[in-house]
C-alpha cells in the first residue's frame, strides 16, 4: 500500500507565494483553495509577507484552526470568522495583528468552524470584497476546495490561487488568478531549444530545465517585506521552530543558466533600450504606438536592485553587430520614435525562450500569426529567424540572467513555462 504523498515543507510553499504574489497585485479579495488547506495556508502567508509591504493585507481561515494560521495569533482569543457571522461582531474587532510584521492582519476560524454553506455562500463577502477594494486592501480567504459553499464564495471575490490542482470541480468558472503546483508535481518545460549548431543533449536539457523551474519555486521572492522576511519572527513559535522556518522558507538560491550556452558566440546580443519607465501603461503605450517600426521590439520587467521597484524596459532589434544597433537607432532617431537622451544601444544576449516553429512552408505568416497570438495575450512576444530557417519565439531582453527573474515569474503566472536562452537569430 502507498503512502500519502511527499509534500515540501511549509517553507517552500511559503516561498512560491512570496513569488506569485505578483498575480494578486491589484486585486483586492482572493480565495486561496486546495484539496490541502495546510499547503493553501502557507502559500496565503507568502502572498501576504509580500504585498503588506505596500499594503494592508488580512488572511482569513475558511477551513478552521490550521496550524500555519493558528502561529499567526498573539494571544489565545478564541473568536473569529465563524463568531463574526453568529453574532454580528465586526472583522475589526476580530482581527488580529501579526506581531512582527506591519500591514499583516489574521482573523481565526472562530469557536466554531465557518466551513459552512451558510457562511461561504453568505452575500456578505460581496459586500466585505467591495470594502476592502475601495481601500486598497488585499483580502485572503484559506479554504479547503471542497467546502460546501465554495462556489459562492468564489462568485463573490476577485478571483482564486489554486494550490495542487488544476480546477475547482466545484466551480469550473472561478476567476483563476495564479495555480500552485505542489513541487514534486511541477512538469518540465516542452520547448524545442536546440540550436542549430551544437544541439543539446536530452540529459542536459532536461537538467536544465530542471535547474529554472527550481528557481520559480525556491529562489524568487521579488517582494520582500520593508525588512527581510526571514528575519521577522511569527508570533508563537519557538526558537527551534522559527530557525528551521528560516532554512526552509530561504532555500540557497541555484545560479541561473541559459539552456543553450552553445549559442554564446552566436547570439544576437545588441538591442535598442528605446524607453526605461516605471510603469507599465507608459512603456505598453511606447510598445503598441511604435511595434511595426520597431523590429523585435518587446518590454523586459527588470526589478531595481532588492527593492520592490520595477523597471518597465522598451527593447527593439536584435544584433549581433553593435553597428546594426547603432543604424537602427540612427534611423528611430531620424524619425523622431525616440530620443537622443533616452535611448541607447545596450548589449542584452538573454531572453526567455517560449515557443519555437520549425521551418515550412509559408513561415513569414505563420511567424506573425503565432507572435500576434501571444501580444492578444499581453505577451510581449518577437520572433527570431534561425539559420535552419525556422524561427524561435522569445520574450524580453536581459543583460543578465538575474535580470529575467521577475519577468519569467509573470509568463508563469500567464501560464507559460520560459527557458532562459541566449537569443540567436533575425528579426524578419
Amino acid at each position: 500500500m502507498t503512502g500519502p504523498p511527499v509534500r515540501a515543507p511549509g517553507g517552500s510553499y511559503e516561498a512560491t507565494g512570496r513569488r506569485i504574489a505578483l498575480a494578486v497585485r491589484g486585486y483586492s479579495s482572493v480565495v486561496v483553495t486546495s484539496d490541502d488547506p495546510i499547503a493553501a495556508a502557507h502559500v496565503a502567508i507568502g502572498i501576504a509577507l509580500a504585498e503588506s509591504a505596500t499594503r494592508l493585507v488580512m488572511i482569513g481561515d475558511m477551513a478552521g484552526d490550521l496550524p500555519p494560521l493558528q502561529r499567526l495569533l498573539d494571544g489565545d482569543d478564541p473568536h473569529g470568522i465563524f463568531d463574526s457571522f453568529a453574532f454580528g461582531t465586526s472583522f475589526g474587532k476580530l482581527a488580529h495583528a501579526v506581531a512582527g510584521v506591519e500591514n499583516f492582519f489574521f482573523m481565526a476560524s472562530g469557536t466554531d468552524s465557518p466551513a459552512t454553506a451558510e457562511i461561504l455562500g453568505s452575500p456578505r463577502w460581496g459586500r466585505f470584497a467591495s470594502e476592502f477594494a475601495n481601500s486598497d486592501e488585499l483580502l485572503l480567504l484559506v479554504a479547503d476546495s471542497s467546502a460546501p459553499g465554495i462556489d459562492q464564495l468564489l462568485a463573490q471575490m476577485d478571483g482564486a490561487v489554486l494550490v495542487g490542482l488544476q480546477q475547482i470541480d466545484a466551480a469550473p468558472n472561478a476567476v483563476i488568478l495564479a495555480k500552485v503546483a505542489h513541487p514534486a508535481a511541477i512538469p518540465p518545460p516542452r520547448i524545442d531549444i536546440a540550436p542549430p549548431r551544437q544541439p543539446l543533449s536530452g540529459r542536459k536539457l532536461g537538467m536544465a530545465a530542471a535547474a529554472l523551474v527550481a528557481i520559480g519555486i525556491a529562489g524568487g521572492a521579488m517582494f520582500g517585506l520593508r525588512s527581510n522576511p526571514a528575519e521577522t519572527p511569527i508570533a508563537g513559535m519557538s526558537a527551534a521552530d522559527s530557525a528551521a522556518r528560516d532554512s526552509a522558507s530561504q532555500p540557497r538560491a541555484p545560479v541561473i543558466l541559459p539552456v543553450n550556452p552553445a549559442d554564446s558566440l552566436i547570439a544576437s546580443a545588441f538591442s535598442i533600450q528605446v524607453l526605461a519607465s516605471n510603469t507599465a501603461e507608459a512603456a505598453n503605450f511606447q510598445l503598441q504606438r511604435h511595434r511595426s517600426v520597431m523590429p523585435g521590439a518587446t518590454i523586459s520587467l527588470v526589478p531595481v536592485g532588492d527593492t520592490e521597484a520595477t523597471w518597465y524596459k522598451v527593447y527593439a532589434g536584435a544584433f549581433a553587430d553593435s553597428a546594426d544597433a547603432n543604424r537602427l537607432l540612427a534611423s528611430l532617431r531620424r524619425r523622431r520614435i525616440v530620443l537622443d537622451t533616452a535611448s541607447t544601444v545596450v548589449r542584452a544576449p538573454f531572453a526567455l525562450l517560449i515557443d519555437s516553429i520549425p521551418s515550412q512552408g509559408g513561415m513569414g505568416a505563420l511567424t506573425r500569426d503565432r507572435v500576434g497570438s501571444f501580444i492578444e495575450r499581453s505577451i510581449p512576444a518577437y520572433a527570431l529567424i534561425q539559420r535552419d530557417g525556422s524561427a524561435r519565439v522569445y520574450a524580453g531582453a536581459f543583460e543578465d540572467p538575474e535580470q529575467s527573474a521577475l519577468a519569467a515569474t509573470d509568463l508563469r503566472v500567464k501560464g507559460l513555462t520560459p527557458l532562459l536562452a541566449y537569443r540567436t537569430g533575425r528579426t524578419q
